[in-house]
């Protein structure tokens, strides 16, 4: 007894120093007897337009623009000129003509459509303004100066040297006129919903990165109040898409444990972190955010492999086709143009916020007021006339032919298999062990190599590799194994047209598009997202949860509209539930990535920076919460 006590006093001491000492490195699975500590975990949620930042222990996080502008220097005679990435998705200027002819054809037959719905118990059906009449109120209001509401001090956050900074964020950016933006090349690091990598200025991989880190580090520093230096003592959980990149993962992981210093972390998807966020146990996943829209089936905290799909098309869209509306009724504000104006396109992103729904009760002509800063401290305050164009605009997600304006080819994007996300640097990746001819295979559930033989031949035993195998050895391919190169070659070649054929089973994108090339509407994207669910009784599960959330999903009448759509297509007796979290939609997945974070089982999920840069890749495979 006495020997006992011993140990475990011992063992009592050795803990305490364990969780007193964080400057040593700690071995694998020693951080683990560690208690978690919510005000030192912080949650990452980056979006396309907003990052989402705070401490697992904060009520809500921080939101902030996920953007940084850099200010120009002047090179080459400034013959080069800045490189801006819009707010907004860009229009399609090259048919701009003919795609406004369409719009209007499309307008009028969604327009048809409201005029049949009805309004009341009494079967009346709704009674729509036409343009021409609220034209003819809009164009000849005029915008009158009122006095600032906030004072200067609370306009520049007491700032007053923004326009002089080298590098501005968030408010700054959106505060930029044309003619400012111009002083500065302005970088969005994740559009449409993955990482921004392009072939201008500061849009390489390693580029985009760094626009990543110099925004974390800003909202740490400088918003949150964590140095730098003490990131070694704080952990991180970043949120990615259900849909992803191996690489970008990869990448995101060195930044935050080798660029940035955490002491550890791990990934989780947004659609798992909203099921914990919203307390439901499955569920279909509908992430309507500004540019794009994520659909997911979860169940028992797994995202469904062949149900995920991301669509290039979210709230931006929504914006452009509510200026293409309200331009048609004689906007006041003539002078918006949110290409070139961060000014004018956070406008236009509030105006619909603050006045579109789909509501079809109501109808007819309403007026509304905005606000507007000029760029010498002047408010003006616009009034306007609206009718159906505050329900038509977001009636763009069930009627996609009005958002061609922002595209008429818009991509589709389900999960790529191992085969189409080669990696170099991965040592278990499928290519790398069919090219270097692994003598013990690979473990379960990867590709595993086939060595096809010829006549009288046996193929090689297959092994599993384990996580504690420090050494790979490859071997050279004998006789036994090939009878020949020219052999070798052809078999290869079956190899790749069979799995070419075998492909399109998981990840064929045309599932997602209509007849005619156009992409689903977002009903339909559910249904057919639900409908590659596996078993009956899944689908059924998932029609009765289908959770939505999203910055464009605050919008008022959304939920109610999409179960009727569905509703109505789904065979009959099978129930349907479209519902929200009580919360800010937005920040439904950090909320739950916050609680996953503390929870006693996602302590296997912790990867730490010693076992990162020991294993890399091979211990994000064993660890992630994902199917890798």
């Amino acid at each position: 007894m006495d020997n006992l006590s011993n140990c475990r006093r011992r063992s009592r001491a050795s803990s305490t120093s364990s969780r007193v000492s964080h400057s040593q490195p700690q071995p694998p699975g020693q951080f683990q007897s560690q208690p978690l500590e919510a005000p030192k975990i912080i949650i990452i949620h980056p979006g396309s337009q907003h990052l989402r930042i705070g401490r697992a222990a904060d009520l809500n996080p921080l939101t902030m623009l996920h953007a940084v502008a850099y200010r120009r220097r002047e090179q080459n005679g400034g013959r080069d000129g800045p490189h801006n990435d819009p707010l907004l998705p860009s229009l399609d200027t090259a048919n701009l003509v003919k795609l406004q002819l369409e719009f209007e054809e499309h307008r009028l037959s969604v327009s048809r459509i409201l005029q049949h719905c009805i309004v009341d118990e009494q079967n009346r059906l709704r009674v729509a303004t036409p343009p021409q009449q609220l034209a003819h109120f809009n164009r000849s209001s005029v915008a009158e100066k009122i006095p600032s509401p906030i004072s200067e001090e609370e306009y520049n956050n007491g700032n007053t040297e923004d326009t002089e900074s080298s590098v501005l964020y968030d408010e700054q950016i959106l505060r930029l006129s044309a003619q400012e933006a111009r002083n500065y090349d302005i970088h969005f690091p994740i559009q449409r919903g993955e990482l921004n990598v392009h072939g201008g200025m500061g849009g390489s991989l390693q580029a985009t990165l760094s626009h990543l880190e110099k925004i974390w580090s800003y909202a740490l520093e400088q918003r949150l109040g964590i140095p730098l230096g003490d990131l070694s003592t704080h952990s991180a959980v970043l949120v990615v898409n259900d849909v992803y990149v191996r690489r970008h993962l990869r990448e995101a992981m060195s930044l935050l444990l080798q660029r940035m210093g955490f002491q550890r972390c791990f990934l989780v998807q947004d659609s798992v972190a909203a099921t914990y966020g919203a307390g439901i146990g499955y569920g279909c996943v509908v992430d309507i955010g500004a540019q794009k829209t994520s659909i997911a089936c979860i169940e028992d905290g797994i995202s469904q492999l062949d149900a995920r799909v991301r669509l290039d098309y979210g709230g931006g869209d929504i914006d452009q086709v509510l200026l293409m509306l309200l331009r048609k009724c004689g906007f006041p504000y003539r002078e918006c143009c949110v290409q070139d104006s961060y000014v004018d396109a956070h406008l236009l992103d509030d105006i619909k916020e603050r006045f579109c729904h789909l509501n079809a009760n109501v109808c007819g002509a309403q007026e509304k007021h905005f606000t507007l800063r000029q760029a010498n401290g002047q408010w003006l305050r616009y009034t306007l006339q609206v009718g159906d164009e505050v329900i038509m605009a977001p009636l763009s997600l069930f009627h996609t032919d009005l958002l061609n304006i922002t595209g008429k080819c818009r991509a589709v994007h389900t999960q790529q298999s191992a085969q189409d996300q080669y990696d170099c640097e991965d040592c278990f990746d499928a290519e790398y062990l069919r090219e270097t001819g692994r003598k013990n295979g690979v473990r379960s559930g990867d590709i595993s190599i086939q060595l096809s033989t010829g006549t009288g031949t046996t193929p090689s035993a297959k092994l599993p590799i384990t996580a504690d195998d420090e050494e790979l050895i490859v071997v050279d391919q004998d006789d036994t194994t090939v009878s020949s190169n020219s052999n070798s070659q052809q078999q290869q070649h079956q190899q790749q047209q069979q799995q070419q054929q075998q492909l399109p089973l998981k990840t064929n994108n045309s599932w997602y598009y209509n007849v005619g090339g156009q992409v689903v509407s977002l009903d339909q994207a559910v249904i057919r997202s639900i409908g590659r669910c596996v078993s009956y009784e899944t689908r059924r599960k998932m029609f009765g949860a289908i959770l939505l959330v999203g910055s464009t999903a605050k919008m008022r009448g959304l939920s109610t509209w999409l179960e009727q759509r569905i509703s109505q297509q789904v065979p009959p007796g099978l129930e349907v539930n479209v519902f929200t979290k009580g919360m800010d939609v937005g920040m439904v997945a950090w909320k739950g990535a916050a609680i996953m974070s503390v929870l006693e089982s996602a302590r296997e999920l912790w990867i730490t920076q010693r076992e990162w840069q020991r294993y890399g890749l091979r211990i994000l495979r064993e660890r992630s919460p994902f199917l890798w």
